[in-house]
């Protein structure tokens, strides 16, 4: 039997629309910016978001660039917000951004973000994913992406240390590996996609930041449990969504000690520009 096919492992539901407006938020503190500094704000600029979920970074640019003409694509409209709650300049759109870029869309739009998209790469190969988003680039256009380096994911104590192993299970399972993040400048620049990277950074959370990153953490760890039954029929060594309940309420538990344990990921930032 084959991996399920699905690119997202997390349930699309209420909670998992509230973790991604927390994670929102975690990256704002971080980052202070919605757009890198290093792109030129102009009039008429033309904006993507791809992998939206909910689409508030969307909603909040196209606020701060009324000028601006800002899409929200995804893979499913779940999480969308009702027209109602949407500026005039912001719309939504289904797209999955691992097949073939509709021909609409090619070279349309000034910056393209993309952000945590860790577990939607297969085979540690984020080529695919990096030559559509460059094709939906004008020439001279920015690609700006946020993301996870769980490779590199701070682990402390016995209960951290046994959930990253059950994560390891699951993520050779699923054929899901991070090594690429830890090196994103380089796949980026030898993806054949005509981009050069501006920035590229490992900054670290600020101490006071770590809590919030935790707690999103763990609620998108709660929701990807749903998963494990499916992927144990296609390999045994993986765990139950029993067990792995488990050890997370053990987790969980041993985080709210004091010197408990620690589990969370550190981020990388990258800018692009594509060549004229």
């Amino acid at each position: 039997m084959a991996a399920p096919s699905s690119t997202y492992l997390l349930r699309r539901d209420q909670v998992e629309g509230i973790r991604l407006g927390s994670q929102y938020l975690l990256w704002q503190l971080h980052l202070k910016h919605l757009l890198h500094p290093e792109i030129p704000i102009k009039d008429g600029m033309t904006i993507a978001d791809i992998g939206a979920g909910t689409g508030i970074w969307a909603l909040e640019v196209a606020n701060q660039l009324p000028s601006s003409s800002v899409t929200a694509f995804d893979i499913a409209e779940t999480h969308f917000p009702r027209p109602e709650f949407r500026p005039s300049n912001a719309k939504f759109s289904l797209l999955n951004s691992l097949q073939a870029v509709p021909s609409e869309l090619i070279g349309q739009f000034d910056v393209v973000h993309l952000r945590m998209w860790a577990f939607a790469v297969r085979n540690d190969d984020p080529s695919p994913l990096i030559q559509n988003a460059a094709k939906m680039l004008k020439p001279g256009g920015y690609l700006q992406w946020e993301d996870a380096r769980f490779e590199s994911s701070i682990v402390k104590g016995d209960p951290a240390t046994l959930f990253r192993q059950m994560m390891s299970q699951m993520g050779n399972a699923a054929k899901i590996k991070f090594q690429w993040l830890e090196e994103l400048d380089q796949r980026v620049n030898r993806a054949d996609a005509n981009l050069e990277v501006v920035d590229f950074q490992k900054k670290l959370w600020l101490p006071h930041h770590i809590p919030l990153c935790m707690d999103t953490f763990l609620i998108a760890l709660e929701n990807s449990g749903a998963i494990l039954d499916k992927l144990k029929q296609v390999e045994p060594s993986v765990p139950s969504t029993k067990e792995w309940m488990d050890a997370l309420v053990t987790l969980q538990e041993d985080i709210c000690k004091p010197e408990g344990s620690q589990l969370y990921w550190p981020p990388v930032t990258l800018l692009a520009r594509k060549s004229t």
